[in-house]
């Protein structure tokens, strides 16, 4: 049977082809947007359709004899003037209703560890995610949701966000919220699992081994303490609830508030919640060294 994987160019995406491909699974379909992204995953292995994740007719065309459909759409960082919450609920709704009409037997998602934290009713990315985790829980289908921490790896918004050779450097929030950011790689492996499970309904952690502030992540970044310039998440032409606009921090960080909001939050693991099976978390100082490597 095949997998299929939309938002196969990002960060996650990209990791979650190529750790399927190693698994042995014999058809991989990568659905991406960009046709600038069809050759690397080819390179890979991967089946690519060129189509957007919106498009119910293509997506559906596309799961057809598809056993697990992965969704890692609805990003932090979403093109400019996307609403933030329709950006994350529309393709999940599209995606949902598409597995369901081809067939499909599991769906795989993943979600911020923010959306367990007081931030996320009051943060449209992190209301969307949460949305999102109900419609998969309630769709009939079996399902993996993995409840991720902050994601490091080669190309990473966030590394490239703070390890930019600039003072000081910019850190959302007040650099005392807590994180435990984890490796591409292992939520990779994780969606692999969840592939391979014999059967399957539930919520996964994911996240590093270490628990640090924000502030230390970044000296650890740079390899030593570097001065910071705090950002307390206001930013104008403010973002308002689900459905609002998207206002910029401009120069500030080059975030908007959504972003802000939820990088200001705790990224820790949900003890209520189980971790993948077979899982080493991958320490922190070897996320780091990998995540400055090549895409």
């Amino acid at each position: 049977m095949a997998i299929l994987v939309t938002g196969a160019s990002g960060l996650v995406g990209r990791a979650a082809v190529a750790a399927l491909l190693r698994q042995g699974v014999e058809h991989v379909r990568a659905v991406v947007r960009d046709p600038g992204q069809v050759g690397g995953l080819r390179r890979l292995g991967a089946k690519v359709a060129l189509l957007d994740a919106t498009d119910p007719d293509g997506l559906a065309a596309a799961m057809d004899g598809v056993f697990t459909a992965c969704s890692l759409t609805g990003s932090l960082w979403p093109r400019p003037g996307e609403d933030p919450y329709a950006a994350v609920v529309d393709p999940a709704r599209v995606f949902l209703a598409a597995a369901r009409s081809a067939g499909v037997r599991r769906v795989v998602v993943c979600s911020p560890a923010a959306v367990g934290t007081p931030a996320a009713p009051a943060n449209p990315h992190l209301a969307a995610k949460a949305e999102v985790e109900r419609m998969v829980a309630a769709c009939g289908l079996e399902h993996a949701i993995l409840r991720c921490t902050h994601v490091l790896g080669p190309g990473s918004r966030l590394v490239e966000l703070f390890a930019r050779d600039r003072a000081p450097v910019p850190v959302p929030g007040d650099g005392r919220q807590q994180v435990a950011p984890v490796w591409v790689g292992d939520v990779a492996e994780a969606i692999a699992a969840a592939d391979d499970a014999v059967e399957l309904s539930a919520t996964w952690s994911l996240a590093g081994p270490t628990r640090l502030t924000f502030d230390e992540l970044v000296d650890a970044v740079h390899g030593g303490p570097v001065a910071k310039r705090h950002l307390d998440g206001a930013a104008s032409g403010g973002d308002g609830g689900p459905g609002g606009g998207g206002g910029t921090a401009g120069s500030r960080a080059e975030l908007t508030a959504v972003q802000l909001g939820v990088l200001a939050a705790d990224s820790l693991p949900d003890p209520a919640l189980p971790v993948p099976p077979r899982q080493a978390p991958t320490p922190l100082a070897e996320t780091l060294g990998r995540s400055a490597g090549p895409v």
